[in-house]
């Protein structure tokens, strides 16, 4: 973009000011003159637009990141100037922290703070920025980003929204022309798939519904390697056999017992359990194997739960033949559990190699050489330790994904680790992994380990049928509809002694009320999943998306305030709701049990759960939220910068109410938080906060 402005236009002051950043960025002024900033004026403009007031010391870290904090503030003085004189000194609002003149009319803002969902038009803004990046500044491209998603889920609702209304109305091209839009702006989403395979049978163009199956097909086995999944196969021949697909109302679910969402660990499981404890205490590596569905995840999980915090580190599918990708996973899985570390540079730099976000000037020089390898497997032994503090024991799941490479830099960490019967505070290992998948050359290094005493592997088989008589006496207690061991015999018959499968015929048992293992169940049992997680994840995008958010919230937020997080309309969100409460994820507005919520937080992606904690923490503070607790959201968001701000603000509060311990306490951890991001003034700044309470305190 061009340092200074470009202006066209009449000049008649009838107008406030306007800033536009959705698409072409441009301000324009009162007198109708349009100005396209510079492009750091233009971050600093729409930064203070989305963000509201901000301290200085913020701004000037994410303009300036690479820029000593001194420097930077200069910088962002001389860059004020700048707006004053070519933009006007009635644009900004000046002082420990900056902020936009009131009545500055922002484009995006408004449509943030749109209760409704629109006419047809509003899914066509632009997207924030457009054709503007932030690659030299780190920090502020990866909050643009957050906010490009931000909008783009909003785009997605508000289309959502307009389909359901066209085709309540009985407008089906018009819900068919939605459809289609929502495919363009995601061409992997089976829920749109889905829609407009449906829109165009209703219409009475079965060859454009099957036309839309086909493609879905081609588009997510090019791209993805995976089929469509089972809704949308079933759909496809339904309308192949000329069926009816709309279908009745689905009737609310009854309530499932929490012995059946979630049962306990310890049946059928007492001997594992105690050979974990035994190897726990000898400082062995744990390798727990088995069939899909038996528990391991669970079981490993309570395990390390009951000797203290867990590190859990899953294998993704199709990481398998990238060389080192489960390394980076991990990398990124254990930087995202420590937010406070500050990597020294050479590791970065070595990070770099699989991990882009390091990247700054000339990349590392190839590995082309025994000390070079080394090197680089110490930069990532380096992260181990840096982020292992605190962790009883490291969950490793799903090790049937690693790629060979990451494998052979688990080796390397073996052979720099302590001997067994290792000290109390190195966390113990446990990986997990599904029978008969490893590759030959992991198999062999494991069952070296387990001859030479350093490792032991329990594998986990199914439940009998004493233990399936166990659990069902946790599930109905003294009130079982028929007789125990009759229901006990027929459903380890039914599926083998699975847990995952035992659970999912129990859930179809108390949804149908048909407590027998009939016609109706084995028709079921055929199509039931071998993973709990699964259920969650059968639920459509928005219905997922709204129970993270209110997952994150926690609290039992309201439903408006769930909306606002996800940046969408309470009409938008009421659908995805009814859904959650359909499969019993949410009663009323609350989770139907503190597990369930967990499960939802366990489930979410890193990525998406820093998103959400930011909005969240961006949500909070207009629905009268206690700093602390907004505190906690940018602390678990890993902004430090926005936490120290909002602690301090806590501290102020507390202080307000002559709570002077917990004001210091505050103090204490803004400190900490100033301190981790090097901002001095900041750090001086809650230094004598800190001590002023304390003073205060003693007083008291």
């Amino acid at each position: 973009m061009a340092a200074g402005p470009v202006c066209w236009g009449d000049m008649t002051p009838t107008r406030p000011w306007r800033l536009e950043v959705l698409g072409t960025s441009r301000l324009i002024r009162p007198d109708g003159a349009a100005l396209r900033p510079e492009k750091v004026a233009l971050a600093l403009l729409t930064y203070l637009a989305l963000e509201g007031p901000t301290p200085r010391s913020r701004l000037a870290a994410l303009l300036w990141p690479e820029t000593e904090p001194g420097a930077a503030r200069n910088n962002l003085v001389h860059l004020l100037r700048r707006v004053a004189r070519t933009c006007g000194e009635d644009l900004l609002r000046a002082g420990d922290t900056l902020s936009l003149a009131p009545g500055v009319e922002v484009d995006a803002r408004t449509l943030l703070e749109a209760e409704g969902t629109g006419g047809d038009g509003d899914d066509s803004f632009g997207e924030l920025l457009d054709g503007v990046e932030f690659d030299e500044r780190p920090d502020l491209a990866d909050w643009l980003l957050a906010w490009r998603e931000t909008f783009a889920a909003r785009r997605e609702g508000r289309l959502q929204a307009r389909l359901a209304r066209a085709e309540g109305n009985g407008d089906l091209v018009g819900a068919l022309a939605a459809a289609t839009r929502l495919l363009d702006l995601d061409p992997l989403s089976e829920d749109a798939y889905r829609e407009a395979m449906r829109l165009h049978y209703r219409l009475g163009d079965r060859a454009a519904a099957l036309r839309t199956y086909h493609r879905c097909r081609e588009v997510l086995g090019r791209e993805l390697g995976v089929e469509p999944g089972a809704a949308t196969t079933r759909l496809a021949g339904e309308i192949e056999r000329g069926e009816d697909v709309m279908g009745p109302p689905t009737a609310a679910r009854p309530a499932l017992p929490l012995a059946v969402r979630r049962p306990p660990v310890l049946v059928g499981r007492a001997q594992a359990w105690a050979q974990m404890e035994s190897a726990w205490e000898k400082g062995q590596i744990i390798y727990l194997t088995g069939d899909p569905g038996v528990g391991k995840t669970r079981l490993a999980q309570d395990f390390v739960a009951s000797r203290g915090r867990a590190l859990y580190l899953p294998g993704h599918p199709g990481s398998r033949d990238v060389p080192f990708a489960a390394a980076a996973h991990n990398a990124r899985a254990r930087l995202a559990a420590s937010p406070g570390v500050e990597l020294p540079a050479w590791v970065r730099r070595e990070l770099s190699r699989v991990l882009p976000e390091f990247r700054k000037g000339a990349p590392p020089a190839p590995i082309d050489s025994e000390q070079a390898r080394l090197n680089y497997f110490l930069a990532h032994l380096e992260v181990v330790r840096l982020t292992g503090s605190g962790y009883a024991g490291v969950i490793t799941d799903d090790v049937q994904h690693y790629d060979e490479a990451s494998v052979d830099l688990g080796a390397f960490f073996l052979t720099q680790g302590s001997r067994a019967g290792a000290a109390d505070d190195v966390p113990r290992h446990i990986l997990i992994y599904r029978r008969g998948t490893l590759p030959p050359v992991t198999q062999a290094r494991q069952d070296a380990l387990v001859k030479a005493g350093r490792a032991v592997r329990i594998d986990l088989g199914p439940l009998g049928e004493a233990a399936v008589a166990e659990l069902l006496g946790e599930v109905f207690g003294e009130a079982a509809p028929v007789p125990l061991p009759t229901l006990a015999r027929d459903l380890h018959g039914l599926t083998g002694g699975n847990p995952q499968f035992l659970l999912e015929a129990l859930r179809h048992m108390f949804q149908t009320g048909d407590f027998t293992v009939g016609d109706a169940l084995r028709v079921h049992a055929r199509g039931v999943t071998s993973l709990t997680g699964e259920r969650l994840a059968g639920l459509s995008a928005p219905a997922l998306q709204a129970a993270r958010a209110a997952a994150v919230l926690g609290e039992d937020p309201p439903l408006e305030l769930v909306a606002e997080v996800l940046r969408v309309s309470l009409f938008d969100l009421a659908g995805a709701w009814e859904e959650l409460e359909g499969a019993q994820v949410v009663h009323g507005e609350r989770f139907s049990h503190a597990l369930v919520r967990e499960a939802v937080l366990d489930g979410t992606p890193p990525g998406v759960r820093t998103l959400l904690e930011r909005s969240a923490a961006r949500t909070l503070p207009g629905h009268g939220a206690h700093p602390g607790r907004v505190a906690r959201h940018w602390l678990n968001a890993g902004d430090l910068r926005q936490a120290a701000v909002w602690l301090m603000r806590a501290g102020e509060a507390a202080a307000g109410t002559s709570r002077h311990v917990e004001a210091a306490d505050f103090y204490a951890s803004a400190l900490g938080a100033y301190r981790e991001v090097g901002d001095a003034e900041g750090e001086r700044s809650a230094l004598l906060a800190q001590e002023a309470a304390q003073g205060r305190g003693q007083a008291g």
